[in-house]
């Protein structure tokens, strides 16, 4: 029945959508809740969940605290109904999740990117992995409800295409469509939005759904971008501006940005600011274990430094430090001018040493001067799965969110 709520739908399977919907975000929750959340009558909404319940969409959590009587029923989502497949492109690394609809994560596969990757090989692996996943767990084609894709780059979502996929080793991905090429391979729904986008949208219906309506992610990765949800919706827009958190300036006088701009935030703590800081300080006679890793400097990439914070190099650990400082001076003029109720830090940087600890603490610091600000600033449960979780989120919300008008 899931797969029906999608595009035109008569009265009663809107209505049915909406039950699905408030129990997905509230549940476990009373029939009273549900009754005075839509207006339905008792028994109207009584006879709808019970649809549902049939259906195998919800069931009674048996949570309910009696007072004294019947225990009430309190409804919440089957789980296991459907699956969703989340994926996540960037030129670090490909992510394919196996998720319930809860967001839960059922199976993890990876690619490292390299040299090989090109678009058509990067598609067919994702393939390769749909079929592994769902196999391996005995899961039929027809539980799949789609296969959602983030990517840390400025797309075209009606064309399906990574606009600029520079940053990409391998070739191939220039005017591919995505969307197109993985219908035809796996013949089911699939979707492409931004990356930082879906993180946000994941830890919000996730984790946050309940507590607010506001909320940021922030991420430092390739690239210096956020994710904003406010008054519960995703904001998004088709300026192509979804990296313009990494084009704040925090020092006038600084560093020149790709942008051609000085001071950006993305010359200071993005992995290729970090990584370019890295090769500098080195020629300059600093010491570090990259040297043990390379025979000539140039050869650093990300996943050296990455590897050489793990062992608490030195040097790494003070760029990562500096890098860390500037991005919570981002971060505070970014609270500053949306003011969030809860700040969620994710990307690759945030699991490593140092980074979220000075983040947090340069942002505080500078909201000092506000002490009635509430704001969370909070690291991501899941910094490598989030943005897969919420391509996975993007096609629950497909079948099951009202669309913006």
């Amino acid at each position: 029945m899931l797969k029906q709520f999608a595009g035109l739908t008569s009265p009663k399977t809107k209505s049915l959508k909406l039950l699905y919907s408030l129990i997905r975000k509230l549940g476990p929750v009373r029939i009273s809740t549900l009754t005075e959340l839509t207006g339905y009558k008792h028994v109207t909404c009584t006879r709808l969940l019970d649809e549902l319940v049939q259906e195998g969409l919800i069931y009674d959590s048996g949570m309910g605290e009696s007072s004294g009587g019947r225990k009430p029923l309190m409804y919440a989502i089957k789980p296991d109904t459907y699956y969703l497949i989340g994926v996540e492109i960037t030129s670090l690394f490909t992510t394919v999740l196996l998720l319930d609809l809860k967001l839960d994560i059922i199976d993890i596969e990876k690619l490292r990117m390299d040299s090989q990757c090109t678009g058509r090989y990067t598609l067919n692996y994702v393939t390769q992995c749909v079929d592994k996943l769902l196999g391996k767990h005995k899961i039929p084609r027809e539980k799949l409800l789609g296969i959602g894709i983030g990517v840390l780059d400025s797309i075209d979502p009606e064309m399906g295409v990574i606009i600029h996929p520079h940053l990409f080793s391998a070739g191939g991905w220039d005017n591919l469509n995505i969307v197109d090429y993985l219908q035809q391979k796996n013949i089911t729904y699939v979707c492409l939005d931004n990356g930082t986008n879906l993180a946000a949208l994941a830890e919000y219906r996730k984790n946050y759904w309940k507590e607010t309506d506001n909320l940021v992610f922030v991420s430092s990765d390739m690239g210096i971008r956020c994710g904003t949800i406010l008054q519960g919706k995703l904001v998004t827009n088709k300026m192509e501006m979804d990296d313009a958190f990494g084009h704040m300036v925090v020092d006038l006088h600084g560093r020149r940005c790709s942008c051609g701009s000085y001071g950006c935030l993305q010359a200071y703590s993005s992995l290729p600011a970090i990584r370019d800081e890295v090769v500098r300080r080195m020629k300059r006679g600093n010491g570090s274990t990259l040297l043990d890793s390379v025979k000539d400097i140039e050869e650093i990439d990300f996943h050296h430094i990455l590897n050489a914070l793990e062992k608490e190099d030195s040097l790494c650990l003070e760029v990562v430090k500096d890098a860390a400082f500037y991005f919570g001076i981002g971060l505070s003029n970014l609270i500053f001018l949306l003011r969030p109720d809860i700040v969620v830090c994710g990307g690759t940087l945030v699991p490593k040493p140092l980074f979220y600890e000075v983040v947090s603490e340069t942002a505080k610091n500078r909201l000092m001067h506000y002490p009635k600000s509430r704001v969370h600033i909070i690291k991501s449960t899941a910094a490598y799965n989030i943005v897969a979780q919420g391509a996975g989120c993007m096609v629950l919300d497909y079948f099951t969110e009202e669309k913006l008008s």
